[in-house]
């Protein structure tokens, strides 16, 4: 390696670790902005390859640390989260794996009944149809299924 391509090795790890500094990231997100920048591709191959000896790129890791922080977050269900991970890059065996290990059905029915109690007490002066069709709309945008939203709605008996 010469000097020029040294430098714009060290030019494409800065650019990484600064990118990696506001939160963690998917490998696909870390070669996308290195692309945007512009970088030779075995400047990144290498970039990559560091990042991962250091530990600081792990796409399983990532995963299971977004899947659970939105869980516990924002009251997100498998299919939201899903998309999100697939936006971001994740392979699906890699999700697949996650999920297996972090979503537990009653685990989301709870995170569906959780959100749902919040929300209801909000939508008091609606008439029961009224709850029942906003309720249903807003866990399905949370990303849950119609089997859970389903047994949200029948357990909810101020509904």
């Amino acid at each position: 390696m010469g000097d020029e391509d040294n430098k714009e090795l060290t030019k494409a790890r800065n650019t990484a670790y600064r990118y990696l500094t506001y939160r963690p990231r998917s490998r696909a997100e870390i070669v996308q902005k290195l692309h945007d920048k512009e970088f030779d591709e075995a400047i990144i191959e290498a970039v990559l390859a560091d990042l991962a000896r250091l530990g600081y790129m792990n796409d399983r890791q990532f995963a299971s640390q977004l899947a659970r922080s939105r869980i516990r977050h924002r009251g997100f269900g498998r299919r939201r989260i899903e998309h999100e991970l697939k936006h971001k890059g994740i392979d699906k065996e890699i999700i697949r794996e996650v999920f297996a290990e972090v979503f537990v059905d009653e685990t989301e029915i709870e995170t569906a009944k959780l959100v749902a109690g919040k929300k209801i007490s909000a939508m008091r002066c609606l008439d029961r149809e009224t709850r029942r069709r906003r309720l249903a709309g807003f866990l399905e945008r949370k990303g849950f299924s119609f089997e859970i939203i389903g047994a949200v709605l029948r357990d909810a008996c101020k509904l």
